[in-house]
């Protein structure tokens, strides 16, 4: 199975409503807070879920003024 994982960090204000908002896909994402202080969070999904993970995200950045950044793609 192929999955890719992003590297995101976004101000930590924000960290709680992010978990909330991929929380609320069942099973989309796989969300770990790396770091809290520095609101560093690993997204581990299924590579076929892609578009949309990065629709919410743009999402996030467009609609709800969050300033996300992806710091590294990889995939496993």
């Amino acid at each position: 199975m192929k999955s890719k994982t992003l590297i995101v960090k976004l101000p930590t204000q924000f960290l709680a409503f992010f978990k909330f908002i991929f929380e609320g896909y069942d099973h989309l994402v796989s969300l770990t807070v790396i770091d809290p202080k520095e609101a560093k969070v690993k997204i581990a999904y299924f590579y076929k879920n892609e578009e949309l993970v990065f629709e919410i995200l743009e999402g996030l950045k467009t609609e709800e003024k969050i300033p996300v950044f992806i710091q590294r793609s990889l995939e496993t």
